[in-house]
């Protein structure tokens, strides 16, 4: 089955550059007193956004129909973006992989259409950032999401692979590790509970039942590393019915079926030397007389995606294919490329991310203007809203097409008006009731506009609610707990804008905040041990003996010696009677230095001095 384009003889081509994109997009990004180059590692495509992550650790999303651009900065600028992946379901969700393996995950609410009227739009929600750590050690290579946006599964180069479920209801997501290879995971695909996870090894596909089973695709195992990829494609009408498409050295692909069992192995690489390949053209290739300068590489597939429902695009270092498993052909091929570092795919259109700051659009049909997608998605609404508000009041019937004021209207089921446009009759306590409503808000507008102290206070009181449920649910910390049974972690968001960060007040009481402070310190003393001090009374009579036996050795200058406090003394070793049970008598240290100024100073340096017997003595409840 071809595509409807080739049907009707529609070219492959790159239609325009992406010009309102790199110029709103900054060359250099500033991160701290550094101003570096801002690159792009890796992009994302769906019909109202496109996804860019770059090098400074921001996302930027880029609106095609109002082409306004905005950025989403993850907690860890200084890790360049290496994965980024976006799906429309509820909200727009945006899960990106960082170098130093940090998952982000954003929660962009979905703005309501203008023509909707403002008593039935929902009120505005902040967008949200969930950050998941220690559980990559390693960068992020692949990012897969299920269709309705609440798992996200992410792989890094160490091969371990990790499911991230979210709950928009509580604002939590929760992690845990679901495989473990020992090679770089290069693509994942996922379809009703089961996973393909792709490695430079092999190709292993992971089945959710009560818990993860894993099998391998096909029985050879590869003679070559290399990033091949693979992917659930739909084989008819029934969503059950699934096969798999896995690249393979050699021009190959492998088709098995939903439990991994090889059917078949499709040749291409006959058909890539036999048959002349339509070229796409491209407006700015790469220059001819550089091409014949590079190393010639043995032509291999990579990660596949699906593209136009039957045909899949995939691709290496240098060419992109476009192939039709059906018919084993090879559609087309887009070549003249300076390097591709990523590909994404909507529907029928291809992004090409060409180098650090090169991005190109292939598809069928250029990119529809402004005008013309407003006018297609909002236009006969816009026009007919007012008529369709008189008709409804006047008692008329509604129409199966589209409203218009010049229409007649036929004949056809009786419309109900909605209780929100019910007409209400005057009533002088229900306008005091508006009245006083209005009051309110006032009141409150003015009190939110008012400046405060940061202090908070806080009635001193019971509490019903156990200490883990007082935390706030947008807290600023990326990892709110751990649960060592199943290795998995708990996140809660953060509430953000869509072009800055803010850090987010500790909502603590005062109480809390001491009783954990005085738990940490209790910890601290019984991990140093410091209800055993030991104290060596010859480390600190050092200096003075040191300066007396200076003097005994020269007895001409006794004179110099008059100023000498006598620190042994029969006063001193009262001070501390030292015996094997704790300290008898004790004195303060203000008590002890009186004692000593009330010492007569030493007649003469060259007496005899009898040296106490120094010991070691515990002082229970000392502290460093």
């Amino acid at each position: 089955m071809a595509l409807s384009a080739c049907e009707q003889e529609i070219v492959l081509r790159e239609w325009a550059p992406l010009t309102d994109l790199f110029q709103k997009l900054p060359t250099r990004s500033q991160n701290g007193i550094f101003n570096t180059e801002l690159k792009i590692y890796c992009i994302d495509a769906i019909t109202e956004y496109l996804v860019l992550g770059t090098s400074s650790g921001v996302v930027y999303i880029y609106d095609r129909k109002k082409l306004t651009l905005q950025r989403l900065r993850c907690e860890n600028v200084n890790s360049p973006v290496s994965c980024v992946k976006i799906v429309s379901s509820v909200d727009f969700m945006i899960c990106c992989g960082s170098q130093d393996g940090t998952i982000t995950i954003f929660q962009v609410p979905k703005t309501p259409p203008d023509t909707l009227p403002e008593s039935l739009r929902p009120e505005t929600k902040p967008v949200e950032r969930y950050t998941v750590t220690d559980m990559h050690s390693a960068a992020v290579t692949a990012i897969e999401w299920s269709k309705n946006g609440m798992k996200v599964f992410s792989g890094d180069a160490n091969g371990i692979v990790i499911l991230t479920e979210i709950d928009d209801y509580m604002h939590l997501c929760k992690s845990a590790e679901v495989l473990n290879e020992a090679y770089k995971v290069v693509q994942l695909s996922y379809h009703q509970q089961n996973l393909l996870v792709s490695t430079t090894y092999r190709t292993i596909l992971c089945r959710r039942d009560n818990k993860w089973s894993v099998s391998q695709v096909g029985k050879k195992d590869r003679k070559i590393f290399g990033q091949f990829g693979s992917l659930f494609c739909r084989n008819g009408i029934s969503p059950s019915d699934i096969i798999i498409y896995s690249s393979r050295p050699g021009l190959r692909l492998w088709v098995a079926d939903a439990n991994g069992s090889v059917q078949k192995t499709l040749l291409f690489k006959e058909v890539l030397s036999d048959h002349e390949l339509f070229e796409v053209p491209l407006l700015n290739p790469f220059p001819a007389n550089l091409e014949n300068k590079r190393p010639s590489k043995e032509a291999s597939f990579g990660p596949l995606i699906q593209f136009c429902e039957n045909y899949l695009i995939t691709y290496s270092d240098e060419v992109v294919y476009v192939l039709s498993p059906q018919h084993l052909k090879i559609v087309a091929v887009i070549t003249h490329l300076r390097k591709v570092c990523d590909v994404a795919v909507n529907k029928d259109e291809i992004f090409i991310l060409e180098g650090e700051r090169s991005l190109i659009r292939v598809a069928f049909t250029p990119e529809m203007e402004i005008e013309n997608r407003s006018s297609v998605n909002s236009s006969p609404l816009k026009t007919s809203i007012k008529s369709l508000t008189n008709k409804m009041q006047a008692s008329t019937i509604l129409a199966a097409t589209v409203f218009q004021s010049d229409q007649n209207i036929s004949r056809a089921e009786e419309a109900r008006e909605s209780p929100s446009n019910k007409y209400i009759p005057h009533n002088p306590s229900y306008t005091e009731k508006v009245y006083d409503a209005y009051r309110k808000m006032e009141v409150y507008n003015k009190i939110s506009e008012q400046q405060f102290d940061e202090t908070i206070l806080f009635k001193r009181g019971r509490s019903k609610k156990s200490d883990t449920m007082t935390t706030s649910v947008y807290s600023n910390s990326s990892n709110s707990s751990n649960d060592e049974r199943d290795s998995s972690s708990i996140t809660k968001p953060t509430v953000m804008n869509l072009s800055a960060t803010d850090m987010m007040p500790d909502l603590r009481s005062p109480d809390s905040i001491h009783n954990d402070i005085v738990q940490k310190e209790k910890l601290l003393a019984d991990v140093l041990k410091f209800d055993q001090v030991k104290v060596d009374l010859k480390q600190l009579d050092k200096p003075k003996l040191e300066i007396l036996d200076y003097y005994e050795s020269r007895p001409e200058k006794k004179d110099e010696t008059k100023d000498i406090p006598d620190i042994i003394t029969s006063s001193r070793q009262e001070t501390l009677v030292i015996q094997d049970e704790p300290c008898i008598t004790q004195k303060s240290p203000v008590e002890q230095v009186q004692d000593i100024n009330r010492i007569s100073p030493i007649k003469s340096a060259t007496e005899t001095i009898n040296k106490p017997q120094i010991q070691k003595i515990d002082i229970p409840g000392y502290r460093k």
